[in-house]
């Protein structure tokens, strides 16, 4: 089993890939949750529980980390890029 490696002990290269795989996440996630939403708010306004609209507004939280990771990634090649030139 692969050692999970922290961002600074990785390459520009593998820092690279990385950010188009966390880009890639959050793109598919943001879609599913986006329809997800709209399936909720449709399903809570048609059957008057409005429950359920919590429900779609709680999805936020699960993005966050995601978002964190991207952007720690992203301060990582920037840092790194500053140090080469």
């Amino acid at each position: 089993m692969p050692k999970n490696k922290t961002l600074s002990e990785l390459t520009i290269d593998e820092l690279n890939n990385k950010k188009k795989q966390s880009l890639g996440v959050m793109i598919s996630f943001g879609i599913i949750m986006l329809i997800a939403i709209a399936v909720l708010l449709y399903l809570s306004i048609k059957t008057k529980k409005y429950a359920l609209s919590g429900i779609s507004a709680s999805l936020f939280c699960v993005f966050i980390p995601i978002y964190i990771n991207h952007t720690q990634i992203n301060k990582e090649i920037k840092s790194r890029q500053t140090m080469e030139n």
